[in-house]
């Protein structure tokens, strides 16, 4: 298997990897894969990994390294993308960045991790609402939908919160990320792959910080 460039997002949830992961990819060409779509997509079609993730993600919990690489690996039974890479969501811990490093056979990613202040992240989560119909997010600080509770594509449909996205599961997210995670940080700087950007500011200021420290990193 024959990978092009990789690029890794880490960062805590709600640090806005997903949106970058997507800006990103358009930008360079490169393709998208979400750990989390994947895990998703699981739980929606009702496989046996699909139940087994969703009482584990519901409790805030990281789904074992073992379901998580399974899923990636099978992403790419088929072939590796050679116009390049961005994984979003995975590694998440030492066990998964090692099973990741057997898979690319010696090619070497770029980890950038996307930094933001853990009371920013609850409101940020806290504050998402998606809509059962269409699924699309509103957030009510920062993007609300026009009618308050429902949403702006299908009016008929109430707007609801994931189980994951409450205050008390998102903190203990938090924890986790800081246990099992973080450690993930020391794993890539220690091969020089690592770079670091402020996940605070704008989509558009984190946006050109990412693009600027991939192209450095090209140079």
């Amino acid at each position: 298997m024959s990978f092009g460039r990789v690029l890794i997002l880490l960062g805590p949830p709600g640090a806005g990897k997903g949106t970058q992961a997507k800006r990103l990819a358009a930008a360079k060409g490169y393709s998208h894969v979400s750990t989390g779509d994947l895990l998703r997509e699981a739980v929606a079609k009702g496989t046996e990994l699909g139940r087994r993730a969703k009482a584990i993600m519901e409790a805030g919990e990281l789904v074992p390294d073992e379901m998580v690489s399974k899923l990636v690996e099978d992403k790419f039974a088929s072939g590796a993308p050679q116009d390049g890479l961005i994984l979003d969501g995975y590694p998440r811990t030492r066990a998964q960045a090692e099973f990741l490093e057997r898979l690319l056979q010696g090619l070497q990613p770029l980890a950038i991790g996307i930094e933001v202040d853990e009371e920013q992240i609850v409101e940020r989560l806290s504050g998402r609402r998606s809509c059962p119909g269409c699924d699309r997010v509103f957030n009510i600080h920062t993007s609300p939908s026009q009618v308050v509770g429902h949403c702006d594509d299908c009016p008929d449909r109430e707007l609801v919160q994931r189980p994951d996205d409450q205050e008390e599961v998102i903190r203990e997210r938090m924890r986790v990320y800081r246990r099992s995670t973080a450690p993930l940080i020391d794993f890539y700087r220690e091969r020089g792959q690592y770079r670091q950007a402020d996940g605070s500011r704008t989509v558009e200021a984190v946006a050109d910080q990412l693009a600027s420290m991939v192209e450095a990193a090209a140079a």
